[in-house]
This record gives structure tokens, C-alpha cells and sequence, in this order.
């Protein structure tokens, strides 16, 4: 308690209030990005289990055993059985590929399903399934066939009437198998229409939802008793790319506010640093009347603990105030409820604290236990007791530390850890050049320019200090808020207002002439590509299996088919960085070469053996060059390209590219009537959806370079505090001198735009050179360096600091003469 009545002793006396707000800026960067993760998080994985229409599926490629479902439903779980297969579907002398799906009652288990009774009619929830006799369609499945609700499909040996139109599956899957048009009937018409006998390609499920102890239980029992017979759907599984995404924007967004904490750090170091100082002698006297080491260590340490929990909590409040802004200006993107949020980020919040003050606080607190007693009557004695550089080694631990828990993962955490030390350095390095280098200008200019600087070169430790902190908030600031935009700008310039807008895949051989000429008749110039689909067996003789693999994205590439091609010409997209290319000679041997980011994922090297299988025939060829392919580009490419022959022995379709404009878009509808089996894919809204992501997603990462800024301010705040002193002395002296107070005024003034200036161009030049860096590394784009960055951040760092600085230093520049008669 008496830590806590001496902690409001020294609020009130203005001695701790910029270390608490250094903390709470810290701990309101840290929690805001946690309620955001949590709750986002919270809302994909229940969109997980929509996706899956269940919490758990038990999928296996024969019949579902009756047996099975009764001991789901006696352990208290909820159950539906559904059957998916292709198949083909007759209206009158018409016919379409289609994805058929039988279903009984009390499907969905999770999330909904929508129906509408006609075309351009309102959605409605059907209460049911179909009944039997009866289908529901995708209303594309209309045009392609010419059908009207109530008219009859011909399917296998049954014959449904076209009941509703589906306009909202929730389990509907992705990739190029979901594009034939969905039908779904009741599961007790499925005998009658004869379509599945032994081998038939179908996948029977059995969908649960209940407890999740009981669901766990009942599962783990199943695999027990049949092993690889059944496969267990999980909603992660089926959510991963969302959960994936979430996972690493709360990394990103994480070591974002970290680098808030750094800055916040930074003023917690000087603050501390000054308010040890001054307690140097009230700690000497508790001392010399008897005070131990330990009780002084323990009085220091309540201290602390007692500012971790009250700023702890005054960031946290400020952090949720901060998510629900990051939650508006993104929600756009959340189609789903949210869950409400937990205590886990408050609990975050203080153990933020905790740590920022262990790190940055506690080792130059811990020293004020060894003041000399002496210092009571000997003011100089214990001067150099702050002067260690242990403080610094103890931050830079705790930062590591917390970069690692953000991160999760030691390669991103020194790659991380190593880019902001250098980003510092380099700062640091720039700010001492120019500050050294302006005093020593000013020592040759005589007493007027000395005079003028003597604010800036006076105290070079404290600018550079400041230049730094400040500098890096608007760095972020800059990197963000402009970069972004000229990055954005760059990306769309190399897609051109012709990009392809429209892919066509599964395309026949006997196909490809009839499609082409049907595009060129419309004035639609296109390249067709060969593809066939095969999954990678071996790689250099080894069996390739996905538990092989740690990384989530190279386990689905090792366990699924992809697509390959071959071609004798490389493409303008497409460069070859490693290896060489076959070319167009004749008689080229079976060669492959692969897409970087793939080959870095499965492990592969030039001179590797790849085989592939498809359709029971196997291909196994080497690998003799590494491509880099610009996806943007919106080309048709592939992850592994061949030498022509290579892949003769596989089954093939053909896929291929073009623009089309909206006033054209009856080539594409009679293209289909014309080649039903012909896939289109419409890819017109993804540019627009990308954008709309970088615009919401960058304005959320804007938000947190603000508090980036908000940090600075408060060291340059912290540096002012700590010379304040040796400010109002300089102060008194020049108005002992003659000076008048309006001169002092513009010297200070003088010394902040110098500052502030400094700061705001080095921000300007590394934002800069951090994106020429990110354009060319990561995304080919040519990215020009613009000067007016320079001059943008220069002033705008010159009225950050001069109106914060102002505002801080005014009460300094405020001392009368008769101070120095009064104290010497």
C-alpha cells in the first residue's frame, strides 16, 4: 500500500504521467489487434462449420452404413446423409453435365439454404429438402437447356419435375470440379434413377453435428474400427483458406503492433531513465534511515506493478474502442455475425504491460536499490549508478520475445527482429551524420549560427533519439497510407483494360477447332493451351506423401491432382530463372520446368525426377529449369510445364483465355449451347474484389502506423521531459543575456522544424526505397522513385513535431532571470 500511496505522490507530481501513456499506447496496439484476430477468428470458424453444412462429416466412397447412423444418433448427435456424383441430365434432345446431389431431411445441419421459386424472385428458406419426384436446379442449368420451373429433367432411369431454383448451397465446394451446374433431389429417388453401381465415382457422407466431445468420441471410434475406409471432414478443412488467411493477417497485423510497442519502449527507457534520476536522492534518505536493499527493491517493484495494471487497463478500454474501428473499416469483408468478445485480449493487455515494463523499465528501476546512503549529503555520489547498458540488453530480449510470440514461428521472428534493427540502424546512423555534421557547420559559422543551432547540436544523443522515434511512426505512416497506393497503381498497369476476363476449360480435342472459330467469327483472337490433370507420385524415385510435408499448402499439393501442360515457346509472363529452356528444336527429350514458389513447397532442385500418374499411365521426366511466373498477369499458366511429347500418354482437354465486353456476352451463352461440355469461368470481379480487400485491409494497417506515430510523439515528449531542466537554464541565461522571450521562441521553434524535418525526410526516403524494394523483389513492377515523397514527409515530420514539441517545451522557455541568482 505504501507503493501505491507513493505512485500517486509521483502521478501528481507529473513524474510518471508519459511513462503511463507510453504504456498505454503499447498496450492499446497490442489488445486492438487481438480483439480484432479473436473475434474474426470466432466468426471464420463458424463459418468453417457452415461451409461443411455440418460440425463434423464422415465421407467414405461406399454407401453409408445404416449401422453407423443409428449409433450417431443413440450417442445424441444429429445426422443427414447426402451423395454427390456427376452425371448427365436430358431436357428433351438437350443434355448438360451436372453435379448431382441427393439429400435427406434435416439437411443443412449448419449454416442455410436458399431457394428461390423463380427467376429474379426473392430467396427463401425451403424448411426442407426436395420432395420426392421433384429437383432443385442452378439457375444456369435453365439457359443452358432452355427450361422453365415445372418442366422434367430426364435423370438416369427417373424422371424429376424442376421444382426451385438453388441460390445458396452452403457446402458447395470450390475449384473447377464445382462449375458443372448443381441439381439436388431427395435421397429416396436415388434407387430409381440406376446411376450408381459398383465403382461408381460418388461420395457418400454422413454429416454430424452435436456436442463436440460426443462428435470426437463417435469419430474416433470409426477410425478405430476401419482405418483408411472413412474420412473424417473437419470444418477447418474445409475453411482453411479463410482460417489461413485470418491466421496470417493476425501475424502481420500482430508484428505491426509490436512495432508500436518498440517505439512506446523507447519512451518508456527515457521517461524511466529521468524519473529514476530524480528519485536517486529520495531513495538515498530511505536508505540512511534504515531502508534494506530488498525493501526498496520491493517498494519499486509495487510501483510498477501497480502502473502495469492501471495503464494495463486504460490501454485495453483504448485497444477495444481501437478493434471496433478496425471492425468497421473492414466490414465489407465479414459476411458472417460476430462473436461477442472475450477477456483473453484484456488478459493480453496486461501481460503486454507486464512485459514492456519488465523490459524497458524494471532493469534501470532495480539499480535505484543500490543509491549510497552518502548521496544524502554528497549530491555526486551515485551519478553514473543509471549509466549500465543493461536496460538496452533487456529490451532487446523482451522484444525478441515478443516478436516470437507474435510470429510463432523463429524464421520470421529474427527475419523480423533483423529488419527492424536495421531499419534502425540505418535511421540512427543517417540522424547522427546529419546532426554531427550541422554542429560541426555551426561551430564554423561564428556565434549567430551556433546560436540558432545551439538547441540542435547542444544535445545530438537526445535528437537522434527523436529523429528515430518519430521517423519511424511516419514511416509506417508513409509506407501505408502513399506506397500503397503507387504499388496499387503500378499492379494495375500491368494488366491492360483488355486483360482476360474469361477462361473456357475442358474443352475436347475434337473440340478446340469449333471453339475457335466460333471466337474468331466474334472478333475474339485466343491462344488454346493443352492440359491434362495428374497428381505427382515420386519425386527423384521417393514417394511423395502429404505427411511428408509440414507446410499446410505443400500437404494439399502433395495429396491432390493439378494441372500440367507443355509448350515449345515461353511465355511473356513467364521467366526463367534458373536452368535453361528446351526451345522449339525437334526431337526434344522429356523435360520439366517448374514454377518457383511450387518447386520451394515440394522441395524440388534442378536435375530432380519428377513422376506423375493420371488415368493409370505414369510420366517421369527432369527437371531442367525454375520459372517465375507473374500470376497478376491473368494469362493462362501452370505450376509445371513440359517439352512437347512429354505428357503425350495422358488424357488431355484444352483450356484457353480472352477478353470479352459485356456487350459480347451472347458469343459466350451460344458458345455453351453449342459445346455443353465447354466450363466458362468469369474471373471479371476478381480485380475489383482485390482492390476492395488492399483498400479495407491497408486502412486497418494505416490504424496501427497512426499509433506507430502517436509513439513517436511520445518520445520526442519523453527527450523533452528529460532535458527540460537543461532547457530552462539555457532559457534563463539568454534572458539574463538580453535575449527576449520571442527570440527564444523561434530558436526552440527552429529546433523542432530541424527536427521534425529530418525525421519526415528520412521517413519519405526509406518509405520510398521500401517500395521500389517490394515492387521489384516481390512483384516484377516497375515502381518509380518519386521525390515528392521527400518533400511530403519533410513537412508534414516538420508539423508533427513543432506542434507536439511546442506544446511540450512551451512551460520551459517560460524562467526568469532571477532563477539564476536564486539557484547559481
Amino acid at each position: 500500500m505504501l507503493s501505491l500511496r507513493l505512485l500517486y505522490r509521483d502521478w501528481r507530481g507529473g513524474e510518471l504521467r508519459l511513462l503511463a501513456l507510453a504504456v498505454i499506447v503499447a498496450v492499446a496496439a497490442v489488445t486492438g489487434v487481438a480483439w480484432l484476430a479473436d473475434r474474426v477468428a470466432g466468426a471464420t470458424e463458424s463459418r468453417a462449420a457452415d461451409l461443411l453444412a455440418a460440425d463434423r462429416a464422415v465421407e467414405s466412397p461406399e454407401p453409408i452404413p445404416s449401422a453407423w447412423r443409428e449409433r450417431a444418433e443413440a450417442a445424441g448427435l444429429e445426422t443427414a446423409l447426402i451423395v454427390t456424383f456427376p452425371t448427365v441430365v436430358v431436357a428433351e434432345t438437350d443434355n448438360r453435365l451436372v453435379s448431382a446431389k441427393a439429400v435427406d431431411e434435416g439437411y443443412p445441419l449448419r449454416g442455410e439454404l436458399l431457394v428461390k421459386s423463380a427467376p429474379g424472385a426473392a430467396e427463401t428458406d425451403p424448411g426442407g429438402v426436395p420432395e420426392p419426384g421433384t429437383a432443385w436446379v442452378e439457375s444456369r442449368l435453365l439457359g443452358l437447356l432452355n427450361l422453365e420451373i415445372g418442366d422434367t429433367l430426364a435423370l438416369g432411369s427417373a424422371e424429376v419435375e424442376v421444382d426451385r431454383l438453388i441460390s445458396f448451397e452452403p457446402d458447395r465446394g470450390q475449384g473447377f470440379g464445382s462449375f458443372a451446374p448443381r441439381v439436388m433431389f431427395n435421397r429416396a429417388d436415388l434407387e430409381s434413377t440406376e446411376l450408381l453401381g459398383e465403382g461408381s465415382r460418388a461420395r457418400h457422407k454422413l454429416l454430424l453435428a452435436g456436442p463436440r466431445a460426443a462428435i470426437q468420441s463417435f469419430t474416433d471410434a470409426l477410425v478405430a474400427e476401419h482405418g483408411n475406409a472413412v474420412e473424417i471432414e473437419t470444418p477447418g478443412e474445409q475453411g482453411r483458406g479463410a482460417s489461413e488467411i485470418i491466421g496470417q493477417a493476425k501475424r502481420f497485423l500482430g508484428l505491426a503492433a509490436l512495432l508500436t510497442v518498440i517505439v512506446a519502449g523507447v519512451a518508456v527507457l527515457l521517461t524511466v531513465r529521468h524519473y529514476a534520476e530524480r528519485q536517486l536522492t529520495g531513495v538515498a534518505v530511505m536508505r540512511a534511515i534504515g531502508a534494506t536493499r530488498a525493501q526498496v527493491l520491493r517498494l519499486f517493484m509495487g510501483k510498477l506493478v501497480w502502473l502495469g495494471l492501471f495503464a494495463g487497463a486504460i490501454g485495453a478500454a483504448l485497444g477495444y474502442g481501437l478493434h471496433l474501428g478496425m471492425l468497421a473499416l473492414v466490414a465489407e469483408l465479414l459476411d458472417t455475425e460476430l462473436p461477442p468478445p472475450s477477456w483473453q485480449p484484456l488478459a493480453t493487455g496486461w501481460l503486454t504491460a507486464g512485459a514492456a515494463l519488465l523490459g524497458f523499465a524494471l532493469p534501470t528501476v532495480v539499480r535505484l536499490r543500490d543509491a549510497p546512503p552518502m548521496r544524502v549529503l554528497r549530491q555526486d555520489l551515485g551519478s553514473g549508478l543509471l549509466r549500465a547498458g543493461t536496460p538496452l540488453l533487456m529490451a532487446a530480449v523482451v522484444i525478441l520475445g515478443l516478436m516470437a510470440w507474435q510470429a510463432g514461428d523463429v524464421r520470421v521472428t529474427l527475419s523480423v527482429f533483423g529488419a527492424v534493427a536495421g531499419t534502425l540502424a540505418v535511421l540512427a546512423g543517417v540522424a547522427a551524420a546529419v546532426v554531427y555534421g550541422a554542429r560541426a557547420w555551426s561551430r564554423r559559422g561564428g556565434q549567430s549560427r551556433l546560436l540558432w543551432l545551439t538547441g540542435f547540436t547542444r544535445r545530438p544523443v537526445t535528437a537522434i533519439i527523436q529523429i528515430v522515434a518519430v521517423g519511424v511512426g511516419l514511416m509506417s505512416l508513409f509506407l501505408l497510407a502513399v506506397v500503397r497506393n503507387d504499388l496499387l497503381t503500378a499492379w494495375e498497369a500491368e494488366i491492360p483494360p483488355d486483360a482476360p476476363n474469361q477462361f473456357l476449360i475442358n474443352i475436347q480435342s475434337d473440340e478446340v477447332d469449333g471453339v475457335r472459330n466460333t471466337l474468331t467469327e466474334a472478333d475474339i483472337d485466343t491462344t488454346f493451351y493443352p492440359m491434362v490433370r495428374a497428381r505427382m507420385t515420386e519425386l527423384d524415385g521417393e514417394r511423395v506423401a502429404a505427411e511428408d510435408y509440414d507446410s499446410p499448402q505443400a500437404r494439399r499439393l502433395a495429396q491432390r491432382e493439378f494441372n500440367l501442360s507443355w509448350a515449345s515457346t515461353l511465355q511473356d509472363d513467364n521467366r526463367i530463372i534458373a536452368g535453361e529452356w528446351w526451345g522449339d528444336g525437334a526431337d526434344v527429350p522429356p523435360q520439366l520446368s517448374v514454377e518457383t514458389d511450387f518447386a520451394d513447397e515440394i522441395g524440388i532442385e534442378l536435375g530432380d525426377t519428377l513422376t506423375f500418374s493420371s488415368g493409370g499411365n505414369q510420366v517421369t521426366a527432369e527437371v531442367t529449369s525454375l520459372r517465375d511466373v507473374r500470376w497478376e498477369s491473368f494469362n493462362v499458366n501452370f505450376f509445371v510445364l513440359a517439352s512437347p511429347g512429354t505428357f503425350d500418354e495422358l488424357p488431355r482437354t484444352w483450356l484457353t483465355s480472352f477478353y470479352l465486353a459485356d456487350a459480347d456476352r451472347a458469343v459466350l451463352t451460344d458458345l455453351i449451347r453449342a459445346y455443353p461440355s465447354v466450363t466458362p469461368i468469369d474471373v471479371t470481379s476478381v480485380l475489383r474484389i482485390v482492390r476492395t480487400i488492399i483498400d479495407q485491409g491497408s486502412s486497418v494497417v494505416e490504424l496501427m502506423a497512426l499509433l506507430t506515430l502517436a509513439a513517436g510523439v511520445l518520445v520526442l515528449l519523453a527527450a523533452l521531459q528529460i532535458t527540460g531542466e537543461e532547457r530552462r537554464f539555457e532559457s534563463a541565461v539568454l534572458r539574463a543575456l538580453g535575449a527576449s522571450g520571442a527570440r527564444i521562441r523561434r530558436m526552440a521553434r527552429l529546433e523542432f522544424w530541424i527536427i521534425g524535418a529530418i525525421a519526415g525526410g528520412l521517413a519519405g526516403l526509406t518509405a520510398t526505397g521500401a517500395g521500389v524494394v517490394i515492387a521489384e523483389v516481390l512483384f516484377s513492377l516497375d515502381y518509380p522513385f518519386r521525390p515528392l515523397t521527400l518533400v511530403i514527409g519533410a513537412l508534414v515530420g516538420l508539423l508533427t513535431v513543432w506542434a507536439a514539441g511546442s506544446l511540450g517545451a512551451r512551460r520551459y522557455y517560460r524562467v526568469s532571470p532571477m532563477r539564476l541568482l536564486r539557484e547559481g
